[in-house]
Formats: C-alpha cells, sequence, structure tokens
C-alpha cells in the first residue's frame, strides 16, 4: 500500500468516525439521553439475555427480536406508527402498561436509563 492510499483511507475513516459521532451527538440531544451509559445499564439489566444487541458484550440472546436497526422499524412492540423516541423509552422501561400480553416485562429502569438506552440503540444500531 502506497503512501497516499494510507492517507485517503485514513481520512475517510477519519469523517466517518465524524459522522457517526455527529449523529450521536443529534441524537443525545433528541432524546436527553448518553449512549455510553447505555452499555452498563443493558449489562445491569440482562437486555442480553432476550435480545441481540450489537456491541454490547454477551447480548447474544434470540428469545426477543434482533435489536439491530430497531430506530428504522415501523413498529414499536408491535405499536405501529410509534415510532418516536418518546415511545421507544416508554416502551424500554414499561412495556407491559403499552401492551399487556407483551412477554417484554416492565424492567422499570429509571427514565435516564431508558433515554440512555434509547440513544444507544438509535445511534449505534
Amino acid at each position: 500500500m502506497t503512501a497516499g492510499v494510507v492517507v485517503i483511507l485514513v481520512a475517510g475513516t477519519t469523517g466517518a468516525i465524524r459522522s457517526d459521532s455527529s449523529r450521536e451527538t443529534a441524537v443525545s440531544q433528541q432524546v436527553g439521553g448518553d449512549a455510553e451509559r447505555a452499555i452498563p445499564a443493558m449489562i445491569r439489566n440482562g437486555c442480553g439475555g432476550c435480545h441481540e444487541i450489537p456491541s454490547v458484550p454477551g447480548a447474544h440472546g434470540s428469545v426477543g427480536p434482533s435489536l439491530r436497526g430497531v430506530a428504522e422499524r415501523a413498529y414499536i412492540g408491535g405499536q405501529g406508527g410509534r415510532t418516536s423516541s418518546d415511545a421507544m423509552i416508554r416502551w424500554i422501561s414499561r412495556a407491559r402498561d403499552v401492551d399487556p400480553k407483551t412477554a417484554m416485562p416492565n424492567t422499570n429502569l429509571s427514565p435516564q436509563e431508558a433515554r440512555d438506552i434509547t440513544a444507544y440503540l438509535y445511534a449505534r444500531t
């Protein structure tokens, strides 16, 4: 590989990192959450026991759906047209209040933990 090709690859990677960082910042501001705090919260609350969650250690569950690309789905917890971050926050913390027949438990996460996890799912999956 020539030095010119290496410089181009590094420059392209830096742009992708900035783009991802900008997206995460925008999502965090909109949701009021911090994606960095989400991983420990998801591990502590056992989310990966049921869900596959990209980049979360041990999150390879198959009972619930994979959370890869969840922000782009038309439904959250079977609720069509409710793909807002507020709907996601409510679903994450109080799923059975939204749908009493769901297998997803009420996690009773703090409002901040639910916002942090929503920020992670919207920005990084």
